[in-house]
């Protein structure tokens, strides 16, 4: 079913980013559970403000690819920088897009691709564009989360000095002392720069759910709609929890496990990821042996071509002849198996690093022979799924990539910023303050309590990367060992409610479908269930390979009906294939135990704006 390609790319998990054992409870639970914080008053001056509207820079883009779409235009609002003190700090703003209804509004229509930090101007209007019953049937608003996109931007700052002091470590998937020391190193240096600006408290998914019923009521709505993806789910759990009787028709979609902590659901990613890569990934490029040269026609020499490949690369970074890593190769797979068409993607990032381990270069990069020998090594049936130029865009071999689309494509992540401001360091003279930019996990540090202990993390790291051998030691130390201030969290039962339809598939690489089942599980009265069977694409509702799910989530979108019990749908096959090919996970009963808790036709904008959230989700 080709039209999977437009939204189920890859939206954030990100992300996200999951180990399983949470080990001792007291590491990483306060001793109390959360306390809902108060519900705010909106200063009347927020909701007298000017609003100067004009027509969004994307309309024109939108019109393109839907000729009857109402104008979208966009404007920036300002909102207090706490709303639990509104007159303690400096205002910042929020960028908003906002179009009406075509037809008889049914009301506001708002959604979030993921991330913590996805930009979300342009996405109401982009899933419109595939559903647009979306365009008739409600005012669709789209908005960036404060401290990303085009809202007040987070800054994480620091100093060439620091940078430069930093240890390197080869390779972090090698669990050496080395690494170790790195990973701490790291950690301290985001932490105290994300924090080094008095917005950094307030980069939350609690102050983002204030803001989002402040733009309700800015835009005189009764009830807030709400599609979300990924950690949008998170962030439309917390608006239901928060505002109740504000809730519509909300969706949540490939769903973290949102009423437990940010580092749980960290702790799920590296098997999740491993599942989703050695269940479908490597058995689809063994299946398409006679379309892909040279990796392999078994998931088993598949896997031991990765391996080989991975090795070769670490063996030059460790030569000092190259600064292309393995560990980096790992995160481009990770985020790249988001989407079922992104396998090809995934695929020619394998042959790409094949290509230079056999050829390497004297600049100690990916240069543009490794990327187009790579390209003719897959068939032009696979070659339809994706193009060479943005294939070059993604290593950035081409003058002709702009900076948008090298953007949508590459894959971003807090180790990757900092090898970036390391370099940039490198080159400058004296100590100069360095922004590194809006780090998203910042927002998972102010939403709930971790551990200050690093060798609690560090030994989890270490564990997992033994227990899954792919990405087990994706999470390391992170930067909320070190975070200064206390979370503003709350404790997530929906109370008071009205039905939310959850949708998860099986297979997802970045919110575990055990996660997902868990906090449905925990608001059975409030959620209805429906999971996708064979499925592990990130993302569904809107573009789905399911039609069982699109059915669905169209009845309750646009009719407010729910199916009266959970349900389990089945799906479409993979890229080039006719058939499904039925894993057995946890839909079948072989869920991974988790521990008990105390408490058909492209939309580029669409999917610029969902690569950019899956190649960002390790940040």
């Amino acid at each position: 079913m080709m039209r999977s390609r437009t939204i189920a790319l890859a939206l954030a998990a990100l992300l996200v980013v999951p180990q399983l054992a949470v080990g001792t409870a007291n590491a990483v639970h306060p001793s109390r559970g959360p306390v809902d914080p108060p519900v705010p008053a909106i200063p009347q001056k927020y909701l007298d403000q000017p609003v100067n509207w004009s027509v969004c820079s994307f309309d024109a883009a939108v019109k393109r690819l839907y000729p009857q779409a109402p104008t979208t235009n966009c404007a920036t609002v300002t909102v207090p920088m706490d709303w639990a003190h509104p007159d303690a700090h400096p205002d910042v703003k929020v960028a908003i897009s906002y179009s009406k209804a075509t037809g008889t509004s049914k009301g506001l229509m708002t959604t979030n691709p993921g991330g913590p930090g996805g930009a979300g101007l342009t996405l109401s209007a982009s899933l419109a564009i595939e559903k647009p019953q979306l365009f008739s049937d409600f005012d669709l608003l789209g908005f960036d989360p404060r401290g990303f996109g085009q809202s007040t931007p987070l800054q994480c700052i620091t100093t060439t000095e620091k940078l430069n002091a930093l240890p390197v470590t080869p390779d972090y998937k090698e669990r050496t002392k080395l690494t170790h020391e790195v990973e701490v190193a790291e950690a301290k240096l985001q932490a105290e720069a994300c924090a080094a600006t008095e917005f950094g408290r307030f980069v939350s998914s609690q102050q983002t759910v204030y803001d989002m019923e402040f733009l309700r009521a800015l835009l005189k709505a009764r009830q807030l709609n709400f599609i979300g993806y990924s950690y949008g789910t998170w962030l439309g759990g917390w608006y239901a929890d928060a505002y109740p009787a504000r809730v519509g028709r909300f969706v949540l979609d490939s769903n973290m496990d949102w009423t437990h902590t940010q580092w749980e659901n960290m702790n799920f990613d590296p098997f999740s990821g491993q599942r989703r890569r050695d269940t479908q990934l490597i058995p689809w490029i063994a299946r398409h042996a006679d379309m892909i040269q040279g990796l392999g026609s078994t998931p088993k020499q598949v896997t031991a071509k990765y391996d080989q490949v991975r090795a070769d690369l670490v063996k030059l970074v460790k030569a000092g002849t190259s600064g292309v890593r393995g560990d980096n190769l790992d995160g481009m797979i990770y985020s790249a198996q988001y989407g079922n068409v992104r396998f090809i993607r995934a695929t020619l990032d394998v042959l790409v690093h094949d290509e230079y381990v056999k050829d390497p270069s004297a600049s100690g990069e990916v240069e543009l022979r490794h990327v187009d020998r790579a390209w003719a090594r897959i068939s032009p049936e696979l070659q339809a799924f994706d193009t060479l130029a943005a294939i070059r865009a993604r290593y950035g071999v081409t003058p002709a990539a702009t900076s948008a689309a090298a953007a949508a494509v590459r894959v971003d992540s807090a180790r990757s910023v900092i090898a970036d401001a390391r370099a940039t360091a490198a080159r400058s003279s004296g100590d100069a303050t360095v922004n590194l930019g809006a780090i998203s996990t910042t927002v998972r540090c102010n939403d709930t309590a971790f551990s200050h202990d690093p060798g609690y993390y560090l030994r989890e790291a270490d564990k997992m990367a033994r227990k899954y051998s792919f990405f087990g030691y994706l999470n390391g130390v992170p930067m909320c060992a070190f975070w200064p201030y206390p979370p503003q969290d709350r404790k997530v039962d929906l109370v008071g409610a009205p039905r939310i339809l959850m949708v998860q598939d099986e297979l997802d690489p970045a919110t575990a479908y055990e996660g997902a089942l868990r906090t449905h599980d925990d608001t059975a009265k409030a959620t209805r269930f429906v999971a996708i069977d064979d499925e592990g694409q990130h993302g569904q509702y809107v573009g789905s390979p399911s039609a069982c799910v699109e059915e669905i989530g169209d009845r309750f979108v646009f009719a407010g009906e729910l199916p009266g019990k959970d349900q389990v749908c089945g799906t479409s096959p993979l890229p080039a294939e006719l058939s499904v090919y039925p894993v057995d996970g946890p839909v079948d009963g072989n869920a991974v135990h988790l521990p008990k808790s105390k408490q058909p036709r492209v939309n580029p904008i669409l999917q610029q704006s969902l690569d950019v959230v899956a190649n960002s989700t390790l940040r």
